[in-house]
């Protein structure tokens, strides 16, 4: 009965340690206002999807007069981030929505377009 406690209580602790490393790994990167490294799944003009590293979708809404979007560090249209681009987005944080104030793309994949028209 006791080494079965015992046994119990190592898995317990060794499940604890591999989860806590790789939530801490995970939120070194992203903050409440930032999203480093996360692809992009669909773009619109009023808003982009994005998947995080832990592979939840955030959908986050974009204005075209306050979001900057940078490839390579030139400002760009939003029209030319695609699907499956590399982004970090900051978002602004004096607004109660999830809005976009800056996406830098990190990384160009192919021409696959993400666009969704209106």
């Amino acid at each position: 009965m006791l080494k079965r406690k015992s046994s119990a209580c190592l898995l317990t602790a060794i499940l604890l340690a591999v989860f806590s490393s790789s939530v801490a790994a995970h939120s070194a990167n992203d903050s409440d206002t930032r999203m480093v490294n996360v692809e992009v799944s669909e773009v619109s003009d009023t808003r982009i999807s994005v998947i995080a590293q832990s592979g939840v979708e955030h959908v986050i809404a974009v204005d075209s007069a306050n979001t900057n979007v940078k490839i390579d560090g030139k400002i760009v249209s939003l029209k030319d981030v695609r699907r499956g681009d590399i982004v970090t987005i900051e978002l602004d944080e004096m607004n109660p929505l999830k809005l976009a104030k800056n996406i830098d793309v990190a990384s160009k994949s192919g021409s696959e377009v993400a666009r969704i028209n209106h």
